[in-house]
């Protein structure tokens, strides 16, 4: 069998985008929208396409009626999708008011349909790592389509994906209570206060006193796991003076020492208030730093010269204020 060039799949989803039937392109399991035309090729031969689609061992037709007789649903769409070594019909089916993706192999008509309810999902998982059951959820429009299962075992807990397919298991994750560094490091502080995790011991001094410059590398997040804001992805550390932050951090970053990495766990009553900031921090969050402290007790930064403020912009000047630039950290992206 020939496998369909980019070329052609692309083509063939432009002439089809009006109709329920699509071809798309998925090289990597990500399925690109019905319609997405390769602008750079001219047009395949229709003999040609005609020719390549001729060489599946099911038609459009034959693949619709094969998704029904196995799910006994409705069949709402169609498409060819390219894999990296196959071609598929994607075919989404309505069962009992819930969607069923059918995957039939267009060169051999093997079928791939999601068989496993939750409970034989939960049989599988359980059987994987014995434990306490938490949430079950799916997602069945996957490839393969999935189940997952929460499982809290031996102090950890693990998200258990299960393949709806045939029951194998796709993956185990232990999922770390708290976002950034893993560690098992014991949490330190006062519940209500700001608690920490050495992650690394500095070897360095400590910050002298309120008014001194430290300069930091750090990550937030959001108790979620999301990441609002990270020095590291910026690719260089920020210089502050220690107490013109938010609390938590003016508590969490005194008694580091130059070399050290902390985990900070800080309320929100010490970040952000009740209020938060957004649209980057919730109100009432609580906020997760992993922060080293680089160095402490710099010389100030020199100020900038100051300019005489004219009375009025030049002609053509801009006088919106630019976007961008950097505030103390957290920042919450700015």
């Amino acid at each position: 069998m020939q496998v369909l060039s980019k070329r052609l799949v692309g083509m063939f989803a432009a002439l089809c985008a009006c109709s329920f039937v699509s071809l798309a392109n998925d090289q990597g399991g990500t399925v690109a929208p019905a319609g997405d035309v390769d602008y750079s090729q001219l047009p395949p031969d229709p003999k040609t396409l005609e020719v390549e689609l001729g060489t599946f061992k099911l038609d459009a037709a034959a693949a619709m009626k094969a998704a029904v007789d196995a799910t006994g649903g409705k069949v709402m769409s169609l498409r060819i999708v390219k894999g990296k070594d196959k071609v598929d019909y994607e075919i989404l089916c309505f069962q009992n008011g819930l969607p069923v993706r059918v995957l039939i192999d267009a060169k051999t008509g093997e079928m791939r349909i999601p068989k496993l309810d939750a409970l034989a999902a939960v049989v599988a998982a359980s059987a994987k790592v014995p434990g306490k059951v938490g949430n079950v959820d799916s997602d069945l429009l996957a490839d393969p389509p999935t189940w997952r299962v929460s499982v809290f075992a031996g102090g950890k807990s693990h998200l258990v994906s299960v393949n709806a397919v045939d029951g194998t298991i796709v993956s185990d994750q232990v999922a770390a209570q708290l976002p950034g560094d893993a560690t098992d490091a014991p949490m330190q502080g006062e519940f209500g206060g700001v608690q920490w995790i050495v992650l690394k011991e500095g070897t360095g001094v400590t910050p002298k006193g309120t008014d001194s410059m430290v300069k930091v590398n750090y990550s937030g997040y959001l108790v979620d796991g999301k990441k609002f804001d990270s020095s590291i992805e910026r690719g260089k550390p920020i210089e502050y003076r220690w107490d013109r932050v938010i609390k938590g951090w003016t508590q969490g970053v005194q008694p580091m020492k130059i070399g050290e990495k902390r985990k900070l766990i800080i309320p929100w009553s010490l970040a952000y208030g009740e209020q938060g900031r957004p649209p980057v921090i919730p109100p009432k969050a609580t906020l997760v730093f992993d922060v080293e402290l680089v160095d402490a007790d710099m010389a100030p930064p020199a100020p900038a010269p100051k300019t005489p403020t004219p009375t009025m912009p030049p002609t053509g000047a801009p006088t919106a204020t630019p976007a961008g630039g950097s505030a103390p950290p957290p920042n919450g992206g700015g």
